[in-house]
């Protein structure tokens, strides 16, 4: 069965049209019911097929239009040998590559297409000098910007002071809405740490160009770390992340606005799983929702995970403890956490106008081999789901997964040769704790000598590997 087609995640046309980015075309259904919209389309095939592309592009991609994409220089290639990371749109095999950004100070990245519009947002610290994390995917010192798609009239819209941080801001289907992510440590200007979420109207045309209008908080700063994802296709609200139960175990939901404006959030929950829960979108028919998952995979969130549920550490600190957290289990290579693409199916009531979370399958098995995968886009035509995936290389990178079937096969060699009662290891129970115990201790200082895990080259260079890939369902 053909996928409907879609201009910019979600306003359908014809089956078979080609909807250029920034061309004349007016979607005819952008006033439709929302009942016309979500529900009552074909699932968009069963099969997910990934495909690896030549050229290589940073993290965090999306999509011009169905020809031409927009990103950020990958970990391994200073694209213009500037030694910052800037924004750059070229074809997805690299040709007609311009550089938007170069002429900022970097790093530019994080940048986002505005659907049927002429603009691109991004995030950049131009202008702080208190800087923390990276510009777009938290820490402090990222505004979130526009320029047009030639890099011209670059303009800062959330213009924050320092201490700060604006991040993962995304377009509403129809072009004129921002949401995204704050954060203020400012004490001064009442700042306290704690992020909400926010929307706006995006003003082309202000006084003294691009603005913001009518800026509003949708989920306020109670502790829990939050980051926005995408719009639904529909206009109907956004996807987001929180954090919720325990301490650090970011769960899926989706923020329903009834007026973008002005209105509050009627959430729903998606996710009930003690794992890493983030990066979400929906099929171009609403039918389901991509989302990655620490799942299913071994690595220092995980453990983190099981910990903090064991304890019972609210969620409501977590603006506290965030920053070390995500670094012990993402961004150093001891038992590193993977993450893999998963597909949940909605079911939707019967008039088509609200849905509740159902099935869950996944669609990648990539982080067996330690992949990380995060943001991800689907093209205009709604067919290809785009992401940069990265993992730390083997040399430097000790696997979890391979630690853990090591001492689970040491432990059934050791019981297996259970003949008699004289040969019952009695202290085996003892040192299955023992072990367990080193696992979730500082990852950092985890010791797998011997095992052949990795980690026996610290200082490999590059450190880490990075892919492009292309994915699609088929029937």
């Amino acid at each position: 069965m053909r996928p409907i087609a879609s201009d910019r995640r979600g306003h359908r046309s014809a089956p078979g049209w080609t909807v250029a980015y920034g061309a004349a075309l007016v979607v005819a259904l952008c006033g439709a019911p929302r009942s016309l919209l979500a529900g009552e389309l074909p699932a968009t095939g069963k099969h997910f097929v990934v495909e690896t592309n030549d050229f290589l592009i940073g993290q965090a991609p999306d999509w011009i239009d169905d020809e031409h994409v927009v990103w950020q220089d990958p970990m391994l290639r200073d694209e213009d040998g500037d030694g910052a990371i800037q924004v750059h749109s070229s074809r997805l095999d690299g040709s007609e590559k311009v550089c938007l950004t170069c002429n900022l100070e970097g790093p530019n990245q994080v940048p986002v297409a505005q659907p049927g519009g002429d603009w691109i947002l991004f995030h950049s610290w131009v202008g702080h000098t208190v800087r923390v994390g990276s510009p777009g995917f938290g820490g402090l010192g990222s505004d979130v910007w526009v320029m047009r798609r030639d890099g011209s009239q670059q303009t800062n819209l959330t213009q924050s002071g320092d201490f700060e941080d604006n991040f993962h801001a995304y377009w509403s289907p129809d072009g004129q809405h921002l949401v995204w992510t704050a954060l203020n440590w400012n004490a001064q200007a009442g700042g306290d740490g704690k992020s909400d979420v926010r929307v706006a109207r995006f003003d082309p045309n202000g006084p003294n160009g691009p603005r913001l209008v009518d800026e509003h908080v949708v989920r306020p700063g109670n502790g829990h770390w939050y980051e926005t994802q995408w719009w639904a296709p529909d206009g109907s609200g956004f996807l987001y992340t929180e954090t919720a139960d325990t301490a650090i175990n970011p769960e899926l939901y989706f923020c329903r606005l009834e007026d973008p404006d002005h209105g509050a959030c009627r959430r729903v929950r998606m996710t009930h799983d003690p794992a890493w829960d983030e990066q979400a979108i929906f099929t171009p028919d609403m039918s389901r929702i991509i989302f990655m998952s620490s799942r299913n995979l071994p690595g220092a969130h995980n453990d983190w995970a099981h910990v903090a549920t064991l304890l019972n550490l609210p969620a409501k600190y977590d603006y506290a403890i965030i920053l070390s957290v995500f670094s012990d289990s993402f961004l150093q290579p001891i038992l590193e956490q993977a993450t893999d693409l998963y597909e949940m199916t909605l079911d939707w009531n019967l008039g088509h106008t609200l849905f509740k979370p159902g099935a869950i399958r996944r669609l990648t098995q990539s982080g067996v081999d330690a992949w990380v995968i995060p943001e991800f886009a689907w093209d205009p035509s709604g067919q290809r789901l785009l992401w940069t995936q990265s993992r730390m290389r083997s040399g430097v990178r000790v696997d979890q997964g391979c630690v853990n079937t090591h001492i689970r096969d040491d432990y059934i060699r050791r019981l297996e040769r259970v003949r008699q009662l004289g040969d019952i290891p009695f202290t085996l129970p003892d040192e299955v704790r023992e072990q367990a115990a080193d696992l979730v201790r500082n990852p950092k200082g985890f010791v797998a000598d011997g095992l052949g895990c990795g980690g026996d080259n610290p200082q490999q260079m590059p450190k880490w590997d990075q892919q492009t890939l292309v994915a699609r369902f088929l029937p």
